[in-house]
């Protein structure tokens, strides 16, 4: 009986001394999704999940329900992969595969939908293509840039540009990297977590963004960017200047 008791002691000791695992970072943020209001949770490690928080009528007709789960999986070196998850009020709930990637902060999806004829039974397949687009904070639409400026310029809204006293005008940021508008990008912080990134390009407010460092040659693959651009370099330099107390600086996309 003592031997007993001093095995069980020893099992307890070591469990509680083992190590505990701690859950995971993540970040939560309202998207929309063909007129649906969504949460996506996105969590250190890649793991991604999607979920209805005030589905659209159509959607509510056929079950989905605050909560209701459309999608998860995870992101590896810049590719979504998962599963989502198609409601109907005949048939239930069906899965199947998708895949995708982040376009700036859009995520994009993917993939083969099952159509269900006579006894619920898959027929055919359809292609599937998911968008899920910010709103703007606590909103129900999609999120709206709203005018922004360079470090010391001001948006003068009869001229709509940017304009700094004494000076001529500085052009708005574009928040995409590519186009036109020049190859230099103002960063404030290189992160491995997208959510990371995110906190820092919303301390900085409106024009900067979240971007994966794939979407620009010449940044090294496997990170997230705080960033505004892209611009000519003079322009970069002063959104460089706005965020210098995070050490920030610039860099051409090709």
């Amino acid at each position: 009986m003592i031997r007993f008791l001093t095995a069980a002691a020893a099992v307890i000791a070591l469990w509680s001394f083992s190590p505990q695992t701690h859950a995971s970072n993540c970040s939560v943020d309202e998207y929309m999704h063909n007129n649906s209001l969504m949460e996506v949770q996105v969590c250190d490690g890649g793991t991604i999940s999607i979920s209805y928080v005030r589905p659209r009528p159509g959607m509510a007709k056929q079950g989905a329900r605050n909560g209701s789960l459309l999608f998860d999986g995870r992101e590896n070196n810049g590719t979504v992969n998962g599963t989502a998850r198609l409601f109907s009020a005949r048939c239930g709930v069906v899965t199947y595969n998708v895949t995708g990637y982040w376009q700036g902060n859009d995520l994009i999806l993917d993939g083969s939908a099952p159509i269900r004829g006579n006894g619920c039974r898959i027929s055919r397949h359809r292609n599937d293509h998911l968008v899920f687009t910010p709103t703007a904070s606590g909103g129900g639409g999609p999120q709206t840039a709203q005018p922004s400026c360079p470090y010391g310029y001001f948006f003068d809204n009869r001229s709509r540009q940017c304009i700094k006293q004494n000076a001529g005008p500085a052009p708005a940021p574009q928040p995409r990297p590519g186009g036109n508008a020049g190859d230099w990008y103002a960063i404030a912080i290189s992160a491995t977590t997208r959510s990371a990134a995110q906190k820092r390009a919303n301390t900085l407010g409106p024009g900067w963004f979240v971007m994966n460092t794939r979407d620009c040659p010449n940044f090294r693959n496997g990170y997230w960017v705080a960033t505004a651009g892209g611009f000519a370099k003079d322009t970069a330099q002063l959104y460089v200047d706005q965020a210098r107390r995070f050490k920030a600086y610039k860099k051409t996309c090709h």
